[in-house]
């Protein structure tokens, strides 16, 4: 499913849920940690990254996503099942 959802393949339905833009490698692996309660500290030191980095690779994935809040991009990784 993730992969239709990258290569723009998707159920009837779920245009709605198709990021504006394609997420990078990494702003998928940050969306991975966001339905845990990590901090941004605790997601970077998970992947090697700055806790500036990980804000920024955070933000691109809300608007890509169109999510206004950290709640509603977990709800995008877990309906995406990542």
């Amino acid at each position: 499913a993730l992969l239709d959802h990258l290569a723009g393949v998707e159920p009837a339905g779920a245009a709605e849920q198709a990021p504006s833009e394609p997420l990078s490698d990494r702003e998928l692996a940050v969306l991975r940690f966001l339905p845990s309660n990590l901090s941004a500290a605790e997601i970077g030191s998970e992947l090697f990254l700055s806790v500036h980095t990980v804000e920024r690779h955070v933000a691109n994935v809300y608007r890509k996503i169109g999510a206004h809040n950290r709640a509603q991009a977990a709800a995008y990784a877990t309906r995406l099942e990542l």
